[in-house]
């Protein structure tokens, strides 16, 4: 009996782990790294040392409506650490607050002690759906 061509061919060249729908871990692993928030590049950031918390909250909101406006996937967002009450500064309570109630806003964090530490908040902006 003649062998199956299709058979002959997958012996020779078998299917990659995406094209049967498997993904093997490592490449799982791998996709969850790069598209977790924390690891995402801050694409906008904005100062907000030396203002009024009304100002602040002003600021925020226009700049968080631009990110929103422009695509940016992820802001940083300075604010200072504070010399204000044992939980940390005025700004930093206003932003995280502000942030907290926003809906257009996801995921937020405390980035690495480079990029600012406490004294800044890295924040996912939410895309509108289509």
């Amino acid at each position: 009996m003649k062998p199956d061509p299709m058979e002959l061919y997958l012996q020779r060249y078998p299917p990659c782990a995406s094209a049967t729908g498997m993904k093997d871990m490592d490449e799982e692993e791998d996709l969850r790294q790069r598209l977790a928030p924390r690891r995402l590049p801050v694409e906008r950031t904005l100062d907000l040392h030396g203002m009024t918390q009304e100002e602040a909250r002003l600021s925020l909101g226009r700049f968080l409506a631009t990110a929103r406006a422009e695509g940016i996937r992820k802001v940083l967002i300075i604010h200072g650490k504070g010399t204000h009450g044992e939980t940390g500064g005025v700004l930093r309570r206003l932003v995280q607050g502000y942030l907290e109630a926003d809906r257009s806003v996801g995921a937020t964090g405390t980035p690495s002690a480079q990029e600012g530490g406490t004294g800044a908040t890295w924040a996912i902006v939410r895309q509108r759906s289509r």
